[in-house]
């Protein structure tokens, strides 16, 4: 199951000096909801099969603008992965996903995601 605490290891294109980053993700019942350090992400995601897709609003809350694409305050990010076959199997505790800008394509992101809680 995809409903879980996920920790998030990221990584744009972007020449920003803050290209890379990390956080927690918590994907549960289509809404997705997280953060790190300097920004809080919420949105929503959708599982057909083993095909995850998902929209995530990025919104600065606190210290310098510094996102992964550069001094954004708020940005929108369209985000597509495939689960692995075996989910609740070895190996399927860990997922990878790439997105872009909502409306930039060209802007991209990968991510990595890793479960590290089920949720109560």
């Amino acid at each position: 199951m995809i409903e879980a605490l996920w920790s998030v290891e990221f990584r744009s294109n972007a020449p920003a000096v803050n290209n890379a980053g990390s956080g927690i993700v918590v994907l549960e019942t289509g809404r997705a909801f997280g953060g790190d350090s300097t920004y809080f992400y919420v949105g929503d995601y959708h599982l057909a099969g083993r095909a995850f897709t998902a929209g995530l609003t990025v919104t600065h809350y606190a210290g310098q603008l510094n996102a992964i694409f550069g001094p954004l305050r708020s940005f929108r990010l369209v985000v597509n992965g495939q689960l692995p076959p075996l989910t609740g199997q070895i190996g399927a505790d860990t997922f990878v996903a790439t997105g872009h800008l909502e409306g930039n394509p060209n802007a991209r992101i990968d991510i990595r995601f890793v479960r590290r809680a089920e949720l109560p």
